[in-house]
């Protein structure tokens, strides 16, 4: 374990809930503090903007955190201040956290040549794009990481720019000294030699939508930036074995997000669909629930109750998971072709009741 002084993204709202804050801001008797509450007010005022100027920041000793919080505000802070946010700022953190592993071949011949981000989960912000192909995605943090043997896999050449790549790994130290790693995203893959402007377009549209959620009015095509993790599992994957017939597939693309938990996809996906009456009559259908062609749950359907009325009726479904069907295909990669399909259909509702082509 290590001590580290990380600034938080949520720095401010913790800040105004410290006791030790309110503490300060009510008493006129503490030691080192003005006893006019109009000082204490702008004492506070400047350490919480300093706090938010140097969110993400990460300081491996109370020197380096008090000098950069600290030593710029003028007229001095009081000890009372400074306490309350090297408390709030203090983590015990695992210095370094495992490097990445190589991507498996199959999944490198998927992606090709991509468009790679790196984030900083400290502040969501998206600090490095870079073009590679293989294991380049990774090549900056095995640096910083001294994974020496693994850089010399590389068969992309190195980045020629020294400022770029010295304030590049400078980075990715930091977050691992504060307790947590790079985020990897591919914006893009299976580029030709000349990226397009599309592409190019789409690669910024993507890793501004990463750091700010919703920012954006403007959505380019198809395109969308994916995690490295994500894209390993969905190129990875082993294909599932036959379908069942009948059984009922459902593309729920959310089912895939980061960190979702089993009850939270049973809630996406039970619905309401625009369900058929053949699926409904179907006792005990199979449900096979997907995102990015990869299978993330298995249940059998019990029952189905009604939602809306009119042109507005519409399906949900009760169902148990299924032990055996999750065995068989949770983690398996699925494709339209294996449905007799040529994409999946927007709605997200597939029906297999036949070995022909699936209707409602």
């Amino acid at each position: 374990m290590a001590t580290v002084w990380t600034v938080p993204l949520d720095i401010t709202s913790r800040w105004l809930a410290s006791a030790e804050v309110q503490n300060f801001l009510a008493s006129n008797d503490l030691p080192d503090a003005s006893a006019d509450p109009l000082v204490r007010i702008a004492q506070f005022g400047d350490v919480t903007r300093s706090l938010e100027r140097n969110i993400g920041r990460t300081f491996s000793s109370v020197q380096a955190a008090s000098t950069a919080l600290f030593d710029g505000i003028e007229g001095g802070v009081p000890v009372a201040l400074k306490l309350a946010s090297l408390r709030l700022i203090l983590r015990e953190v695992y210095q370094t956290r495992p490097a990445p592993q190589p991507l498996p071949p199959r999944v490198a011949e998927e992606l090709g040549r991509y468009v790679y981000l790196l984030l900083d989960p400290r502040t969501r912000s998206v600090f490095h794009v870079g073009v590679g192909s293989g294991d380049r995605v990774y090549g900056y943090v095995w640096e910083a990481l001294a994974e020496n043997e693994r850089r010399q896999s590389l068969t992309d050449p190195e980045p020629a720019d020294e400022d770029v790549r010295a304030a590049t790994i400078s980075r990715i130290r930091e977050i691992y000294d504060s307790g947590l790693e790079v985020d990897h995203y591919i914006a893009a893959h299976r580029l030709a030699d000349d990226v397009s402007v599309d592409t190019a377009l789409a690669t910024l549209v993507g890793g501004l939508e990463l750091a700010e959620p919703g920012v954006l009015t403007n959505r380019i095509g198809d395109a969308q930036v994916q995690a490295v993790d994500s894209l390993v599992l969905r190129y990875a994957a082993e294909p599932a074995p036959e379908l069942p017939t009948p059984c009922l597939l459902l593309d729920v693309p959310a089912a895939g997000r980061r960190g979702i938990t089993d009850e939270q996809i049973y809630a996406l996906a039970r619905g309401p669909w625009d369900a058929g009456t053949a699926v409904r009559g179907s006792a005990g259908i199979p449900v096979i629930v997907f995102a990015d062609n990869v299978v993330r749950a298995a249940y059998r359907a019990r029952s189905w109750s009604m939602t809306g009325s009119g042109e507005g009726q519409r399906w949900q479904y009760d169902a148990e998971p299924d032990a055996e069907l999750a065995d068989r295909f949770v983690g398996r990669r699925i494709t339209p072709d294996r449905v007799g399909l040529k994409k999946w259909p927007a709605h997200g509702w597939i029906p297999h009741l036949t070995h022909a082509r699936p209707g409602r």
